[in-house]
């Protein structure tokens, strides 16, 4: 629940920061690889720079890709993520990231005539990546990480657009 009001209150603050800058919005695919389950996601990222280092970036990822294990079905219903981020300009147009914090998410599986179950995965999420700028504020994106929970983990790979302002 404080994840979600953080996120809206970033959402909702996000109209202040592009009018001081320092604003980077991307979207993209995301794959889970969620204890042997592949996943796909649309992602959603918004991130502030308080200075040309450091900066702080939320998520939100819907399912959109299930997964057959076995005789059962597996589907991320959202996962949403709150990240503090550490970038290295290489050039104008490249820079390399990190990011560590914290994220949850949502699973649903069903077995034909055993019915169903959900589960949330809640811990520490890190991962590391690279912008690349095709003009001043349009780019790709990619980037790798791990969310970890109490009983189980999923390694993440994004690809997408970015779009600084």
């Amino acid at each position: 629940m404080k994840l979600a009001l953080a996120s809206i209150a970033a959402i909702l603050a996000a109209p202040i920061a592009v009018a001081q800058g320092n604003v980077e919005l991307s979207a993209g695919y995301t794959q889970f690889d969620a204890d042997g389950a592949d996943l796909g996601a649309v992602t959603g990222r918004g991130t502030y720079f308080f200075n040309r280092y450091l900066g702080a970036e939320g998520e939100v990822s819907i399912g959109i890709d299930d997964a057959n294990v076995g005789p059962g079905k597996v589907e991320l219903d959202n996962s949403l993520g709150a990240f503090g981020v550490v970038r290295a300009p290489i050039s104008e147009r490249f820079e390399l990231f990190g990011r560590a914090g914290y994220a949850t998410s949502e699973f649903n599986a069903s077995v034909p005539g055993l019915g169903s179950a959900s589960a949330d995965v809640d811990g520490l999420a890190y991962g590391v990546g690279g912008k690349l700028f095709l003009t001043d504020k349009l780019g790709i994106r990619a980037d790798v990480g791990r969310y970890e929970g109490d009983d189980s983990e999923a390694d993440v790979f994004t690809i997408g657009g970015v779009v600084r302002f």
